[in-house]
């Protein structure tokens, strides 16, 4: 399974990388939204997690445009921020706290058995 990683956080976004990496995931590591795009283009991903900071420019709309090109891939944002605004969570089928991977390795598996098998499509963590 291949996880697209968004946030332009490089340090954070390396160490959550490789747990996703020791957990048998294949990981893109984009900065921005660009990047993102190129990334989710060149790569068959299976899911996204992307950081949900209200300031980085392009963010906003990255995740509609996703669901265009893919309608079911899972995106799951995390937010350092309580209650990051819900126009940007509307595209998402999670949220949750930075920082916190092991809720969100619970909700990645979760989501892409939800994908595979047709269980559940929203989850809150």
């Amino acid at each position: 399974m291949a996880i697209l990683f968004i946030d332009d956080h490089t340090c954070g976004s390396h160490a959550v990388a490789h747990r996703l990496r020791a957990c048998g995931y294949e990981v893109q590591i984009a900065p921005d939204a660009d990047e993102a795009l190129t990334l989710f283009r060149l790569y068959p991903i299976d899911a996204v997690v992307t950081d949900c900071h209200p300031e980085t420019p392009g963010r906003e709309v990255l995740a509609p445009i996703l669901r265009r090109i893919n309608p079911d891939i899972p995106i799951i944002m995390m937010s350092a921020f309580c209650g990051a605004p819900c126009t940007r969570l509307r595209h998402a089928d999670a949220c949750i706290q930075k920082g916190d991977v092991a809720a969100l390795l619970s909700v990645l598996r979760m989501l892409l058995c939800s994908r595979a098998y047709g269980l559940c499509q929203s989850v809150a963590a």
